[in-house]
């Protein structure tokens, strides 16, 4: 019986080829691994490029240029296929994608204007200081409390010409970091100082005229008095810096200043020794390389000496400020007539004194008001550990604040820790005696207290460090005193020009916080170089003055610096790739 459904109507089919594939498969098949050859060759140019450029630093161009090989693959590989590139960009998912990366350009799009407005608003010159903060540990992107004062002091106009060679990259960063530092001095200097650069090798008639010798160097000219001074960098070719802000401020001074003031160290009772500068050693050099940076005449002699200049000067031209640190042997015959002579024609000493100081010199000390204790300072409350004989200061703790006035001296008023070893106890004896008035009122002898202990303290005089209610005086107790004075307490006051002739005196019951050893330590040095600010009568100079930039370097063997590394650059990025990958596969 025949067949009433007919055979279904077959489509001609395409011309068959070898292999029985047909030609237009064949075609789109060639096109597909052309582009995924294109692909995965600019994809992994571009990576093997990265990895060049990143771990190979001497290869940095061929893997720039690797790089930008992957680079024109991929971009061929998306001209060949812009359609799948439109259908990915502006599907459903795509627009969710392209969204997101406008989202993400316009975001670090507004932190970079954000950012250059923050950075030009900061660069403005004052009252737009307090915008500006230091992060680093030693406060070394700002200036110092010293610097901003000097600054406020100027009156004529300051220029700095700057003589440095920025050829070479050592160069051209010491420079980066010395342009750094004056263009703070600029900004808060209210406009009273400039700042310029000069190549000494393409002017060098200009670099003569300065004095110029060798460079880097900076030379600060006070254009009204035309007084210079030329600061000499160190090798730019070192770890540290050039210039620092301590060498700006000395030359500032230097200009500023007509006549420097003199301090004088006493030797020949077995003193502190100012020409030792070893780290850890006894010695004063470092206060000494301080106070020169402060604009003083460093010098040292002998009480017998210092008479001299008496006889010689007539009371004229002495040395602003004397300083005593840790006599061991007495006073010679004569030489406390000499020292007390000195402070009647004015002069001011600095006494750094320990408990076992000589008799003589405690003498001295009384016919001002003032008396040392024989024992050594015992705080168990604020010490430095394990020794409770090695007194930590604070001033949180209110040990500068003096319990009379209720107010802190300017010595100790910047201040805020201080490490004093083996420290003995200042009497102030005026508060138990009747002090003389001259006959306008003002009293011979007046004390200020500096710092003192806490209550967990006394003055342990015995060899074991217990408290001893019989014999141990009880804290808090002075450890440094101020004292001001027109007179002894047993000498007629002297006129000159009608103004009493005055001498300040500063008592300190410690030496070894001034040595070498502990002169960086907490505000040591602040202490002892804003005390002779003050007896100097440099009150301008009392501040916290900046401290040294400490170069910071991370040692590394090899194996250590290759962990850091791969896993800095590799580590994470894979594993938050493959997070990403896991997350996608699953939504799928």
């Amino acid at each position: 019986m025949p067949d009433d459904n007919p055979p279904p109507l077959s489509r001609p089919q395409p011309e068959q080829v070898e292999g029985g594939l047909p030609r237009f498969h064949r075609f789109r098949s060639s096109i597909r691994s052309v582009r995924s050859l294109l692909l995965v060759a600019g994809g992994g140019a571009v990576v093997f490029g990265l990895i060049i450029w990143l771990f190979f630093r001497d290869l940095a161009g061929s893997g720039l240029l690797v790089m930008a090989i992957g680079g024109a693959l991929l971009l061929l590989d998306g001209v060949i296929s812009w359609r799948e590139v439109g259908r990915a960009a502006f599907g459903r998912r795509g627009r969710y994608g392209v969204n997101t990366v406008v989202i993400v350009v316009a975001f670090l799009g507004i932190a970079v204007v954000v950012n250059f407005f923050l950075f030009w608003l900061i660069s403005r010159p004052n009252p737009l200081g307090w915008l500006r903060v230091d992060t680093t540990a030693t406060k070394q992107s700002l200036l110092s409390e010293q610097a901003l004062a000097i600054l406020d002091g100027l009156n004529d106009q300051i220029l700095a010409t700057a003589f440095f060679v920025i050829d070479t990259p050592s160069g051209a960063a010491a420079w980066q970091e010395t342009r750094d530092l004056l263009s703070e001095f600029k900004r808060r200097s209210g406009n009273r100082f400039d700042f310029r650069r000069i190549d000494p090798e393409l002017e060098p008639n200009m670099a003569t005229q300065f004095g110029i010798t060798r460079h880097p160097a900076i030379a600060i000219e006070n254009l009204a008095s035309l007084r210079r001074q030329v600061i000499e960098g160190g090798d730019p070719m070192q770890t540290r810096q050039v210039f620092d802000e301590t060498d700006f401020t000395t030359a500032l001074l230097v200009v500023n200043q007509v006549r420097q003031k003199g301090v004088l160290f006493i030797t020949g009772h077995g003193e502190r020794d100012i020409t030792d500068f070893s780290a850890q050693g006894e010695g004063y050099g470092q206060a000494t390389q301080a106070l020169i940076r402060d604009n003083y005449v460093i010098g040292a002699a002998t009480i017998q000496e210092l008479g001299g200049l008496l006889l010689q000067a007539g009371g004229q031209s002495l040395p602003a400020t004397v300083v005593i640190a840790r006599p061991q042997s007495d006073l010679l015959t004569g030489e406390d007539t000499i020292l007390l002579d000195y402070m009647q024609f004015g002069g001011s000493v600095l006494f750094l004194m320990e408990p076992e100081t000589p008799q003589g010199w405690r003498d001295i000390l009384g016919k001002y008001g003032v008396a040392l204790g024989t024992g050594q300072m015992i705080d168990t409350s604020s010490f430095v550990a394990p020794n409770p004989n090695f007194l930590q200061l604070k001033r949180s703790s209110g040990q500068f604040r003096d319990p009379a006035t209720g107010q802190q001296h300017p010595i100790t008023a910047p201040l805020d820790v201080i490490y004093m070893p083996a420290t003995a106890f200042v009497f102030r004896t005026v508060n138990e005696l009747t002090v003389p008035l001259a006959d306008d009122g003002t009293p011979y002898v007046s004390h200020s207290l500096l710092a003192l202990t806490t209550l967990q303290s006394w003055e342990e005089t015995g060899e074991e460090i217990q408290y001893d209610i019989d014999d141990d005086r009880l804290g808090p107790l002075p450890v440094a005193v101020a004292v001001e004075a027109i007179s002894e307490l047993n000498q007629v006051p002297r006129r000159l020009d009608g103004e009493w002739v005055r001498t300040n005196i500063v008592v300190i019951g410690d030496s070894d916080f001034a040595s070498n050893r502990l002169f960086s330590s907490a505000k040591n040095g602040d202490l002892l170089v804003n005390s002779i600010n003050w007896l100097a009568r440099d009150f301008e100079l009392i501040s916290i003055r900046p401290k040294t930039r400490v170069f910071r370097e991370l040692v590394l063997t090899k194996t250590e610096r290759d962990f850091i590394r791969w896993t800095g650059w590799l580590l994470m990025p894979v594993l938050v790739g493959s997070a990403g990958v896991v997350s996608w596969w699953r939504r799928r």
